[in-house]
């Protein structure tokens, strides 16, 4: 498996460690190839942190969906994640930022994956095999 990984911050409301994201996103990369055996990734995948303002913008101008939400994936490579949400989801879940940024990140490989949330079965299986991977990647 040869996957170009590039990692980039674009917002500045929260410090995010990026060398600490791309070593978990390596071994997250791995383990999704492993367990999702029909996975066939793009060469290039690019994990970009934003704000909600920006994420917004995105939810809006490709989806049609008015205001933020936590990760956009595209099928391209392209992994788009609020740094935002995640800290509001991490103090609602009581869990830390770096979490919630990972489960985003898993998230997003597991759509460009195959895997689709949008059923009841597939919703949980995505929630399992992510916090699965987020476990195993720590």
């Amino acid at each position: 498996m040869s996957i170009s990984l590039a990692v980039a911050n674009r917002q500045r409301k929260k410090r995010v460690d990026l060398e600490v994201f791309r070593v978990f996103a390596e071994l997250a990369l791995t383990k999704v190839h492993e367990l999702v055996k029909a996975a066939a990734f793009p060469e290039e995948i690019n994990v970009v942190f934003v704000s909600d303002a920006r994420i917004a913008q995105v939810h809006r101008d490709f989806m049609s969906v008015p205001g933020p939400t936590d990760v956009i994936t595209f099928h391209h490579g392209e992994i788009i994640i609020s740094v935002e949400t995640a800290e509001r989801q991490a103090n609602k879940f009581s869990t830390s930022l770096e979490r919630e940024l990972q489960l985003y990140f898993v998230h997003g490989l597991l759509h460009l994956a195959g895997l689709d949330d949008t059923t009841g079965p597939g919703f949980q299986e995505m929630a399992d095999t992510q916090e699965k991977i987020v476990t195993s990647c720590q």
